[in-house]
């Protein structure tokens, strides 16, 4: 019988996404998010070929450039409030304090992410913290909340794709995209879910791109009714 990856159905289904998760104080209205700063994402891309596996850091890097427009028309179609430049290469080479803090925090988000993937319905029970550590990236507390995004991924080459299929399974080439909401004072993790795509989607078609991650947010509570 001829075998088929949970990644490759998920990849051949288009439908690109995971469940999403909230904390109950988002739920209930307790927290509300008008304001929002995202973190520069970090994207791991790789070309899974016949002899090996390699990085494929400009392609990476290209779509960690895609996903921050994405995210901020996502949160904005919920009526927020979206800044994407505050923790940019040009403003940390302006300020090592916050290069430091920055990437202390995504350290300590990267080290969380696990956690966060395999039990992730324990967001629906306030769970999952990054301490008030994050205060340090939301001097006056104008923000109400920050955004961690993960991507990692493959592209498959023919090559392997044949032998794959000889042996009756699939490998495909994918690209899925962990997405966290955390409360910019008390560092509550607010809302997860993820985003699956075909690996370059992102970068070659950005309007269809956009409907899936404006869908991301679909359970995401509107700023204007908080």
């Amino acid at each position: 019988m001829r075998r088929i990856s949970i990644t490759a159905l998920l990849v051949f289904l288009s439908t690109s996404l995971w469940g999403q998760y909230e904390h109950p104080d988002l739920k209930s209205g307790k927290a509300v998010v008008k304001n929002v700063v995202i973190l520069p994402p970090n994207v791991k891309i790789v070309k899974n070929g016949v002899k090996s596996v390699e990085e494929m850091t400009e392609e990476s890097r290209l779509l960690e450039v895609a996903l921050a427009p994405l995210i901020v028309g996502g949160l904005k179609s919920r009526q927020c409030e979206v800044n994407d430049k505050a923790f940019s290469g040009e403003a940390l080479e302006k300020d090592n304090d916050l290069k430091y803090a920055v990437a202390d925090l995504q350290k300590k988000f990267d080290e969380m992410l696990p956690q966060l993937e395999r039990k992730p319905k324990d967001i629906r029970k306030g769970r999952f913290t990054l301490g008030d550590d994050v205060a340090k990236l939301n001097p006056g507390g104008t923000a109400d909340a920050l955004v961690f995004v993960r991507g990692y991924g493959q592209v498959v080459t023919g090559g392997k794709a044949f032998l794959t299929a000889m042996a009756h399974t699939y490998t495909g080439s994918f690209a899925t995209y962990h997405i966290a909401v955390v409360d910019a004072r008390s560092g509550a993790v607010l809302y997860f879910g993820a985003v699956n795509t075909p690996a370059e989607s992102i970068t070659k078609n950005p309007e269809r791109s956009q409907k899936w991650f404006n869908s991301f947010f679909k359970h995401f509570p509107e700023a204007s009714k908080s």
